[in-house]
């Protein structure tokens, strides 16, 4: 469900049943956006509808003047006739009208009344609009939430695949029969690593453990040296927290690579390696 708060005024202020102070605050807020500015559009929508199916009636013709009539006609409390004044009499011996009539030619007639019901209706029709407009806010964002999470188990599962091709792709690389395998060699504690060379694919997948990050602002390199020419880098790469690693880097092609040496270089890496290389590798010749 949404958190916006203002949504909550959105159904009062379509049916204009917010006072002045709210109206105004909430007609602040509208102009900037487009959220509540959608949901007003929407509610008005229902309710225009809703309250055009009741039938639509008028005050009767004349109900104004014959209330004028009949609050002429009332009798004022405490007041007699004067002494002595038989018109006065006769005329106060004459029963008042009953409340709600209305004197046409000296005889009393009921006064009709309009109709409650059909403004019973359009209020009716009021609340169905706000209870159909909160049910659709709520299902929207229902639907929108249920979208979303099939949007992210869609992204999970193309990382998934993803990642399960890539390791079909690296198992088929390291039992090829073209790969050549070689164990590393390391000055100091080295972790225990392996190299996996496939000419043929121009590929080098490295396998490390106990390997410990590099440092912040560090990344390790890897080198392809071929005699009588300068490193040329294949990658750079980091290990886990656990020291583990497991990358697979492309060769350049033309480059005969006799020995492959894995530097400490600044994030980035480096056009040539800027420190003695930890851990080397020599290849036999094609």
């Amino acid at each position: 469900m949404s958190d916006h708060s203002w949504l909550e005024q959105t159904a009062p202020y379509a049916l204009g049943a917010l006072d002045e102070q709210e109206q105004a605050l909430f007609e602040a807020h509208l102009a900037t956006c487009d959220v509540c500015a959608s949901e007003v559009r929407e509610l008005r929508e229902v309710a225009g509808l809703l309250a055009t199916a009741a039938p639509h009636t008028a005050p009767p013709a004349g109900l104004r003047d014959r209330i004028l009539v009949d609050a002429r006609n009332v009798r004022p409390i405490g007041t007699g006739a004067p002494s002595g004044s038989a018109g006065a009499l006769a005329s106060n011996s004459r029963p008042a009208a009953p409340s709600g009539s209305r004197v046409t030619a000296g005889a009393v007639q009921p006064t009709r009344r309009p109709s409650l019901l059909p403004w019973l209706g359009v209020a009716a029709a009021a609340a169905a609009a706000i209870v159909l407009g909160q049910q659709y806010r709520g299902e929207r964002d229902a639907r929108a939430a249920a979208q979303q999470e099939l949007a992210s188990l869609r992204t999970a599962m193309d990382s998934t695949s993803a990642a399960l091709a890539g390791r079909d792709s690296l198992i088929a690389a390291l039992v090829s029969p073209d790969v050549q395998a070689v164990s590393v060699t390391g000055a100091g504690p080295a972790p225990s690593a392996k190299y996996f060379f496939d000419r043929r694919a121009r590929r080098v997948v490295i396998a490390a453990s106990a390997l410990p990050p590099a440092a912040p602002g560090r990344t390790y390199q890897l080198w392809g040296i071929e005699t009588g020419r300068p490193p040329v880098s294949l990658g750079t790469f980091n290990s886990d927290a656990a020291g583990r690693a497991l990358v697979t880097m492309s060769v350049p092609a033309g480059l005969r690579v006799r020995v492959t040496a894995v530097t400490d270089e600044p994030a980035g890496g480096s056009p040539q390696p800027t420190t003695t290389p930890f851990l080397a590798a020599t290849w036999r010749s094609d």
